[in-house]
């Protein structure tokens, strides 16, 4: 009985983490970063995008969506998962995100056995982009 009141009191001291985290991150300020996050048009018909900032899942993409949020500065995880095919996916891109800028990712099937994040042309600050693409 105390296993099970500590596996219950740990999930819910991660889940009322995660919305804190959640909640601060799509809090409006100037001070934060922006991103944009779309699946390509090609990505698949019944294919998922499953993304994750910082270890947690905050959207799953389908055909002609797209996720947008604000980020506070520093650095973060993102990362993708596919459905209902689970193939190789790239490793985890840290991004180091600075305030007022706008960084955006495409996901893309980079080969047919490898789904991955990448930059998108025509971002408002291309340097910041390019940061963000290079992981560490």
């Amino acid at each position: 009985m105390i296993a099970v009141a500590c596996i219950l009191a740990a999930s819910t001291t991660t889940q009322a983490a995660r919305e804190v985290k959640a909640s601060s991150a799509l809090a409006p300020s100037a001070d934060n970063a922006r991103l944009l996050i779309s699946r390509s048009a090609d990505f698949g018909t019944i294919d998922y995008v499953h993304l994750f900032i910082d270890g947690v899942e905050v959207a799953n993409l389908g055909i002609n969506e797209t996720y947008e949020t604000a980020l506070p500065p520093g650095e973060h995880v993102l990362s993708i998962s596919t459905s209902p095919r689970v193939d190789q996916t790239q490793s985890p891109q840290r991004v180091d995100f600075e305030p007022g800028k706008t960084y955006t990712f495409t996901a893309v099937w980079e080969d047919p056995e490898r789904a991955s994040l990448e930059t998108s042309s025509g971002t408002e600050d291309a340097e910041a982009t390019a940061l963000a693409a290079q992981p560490r």
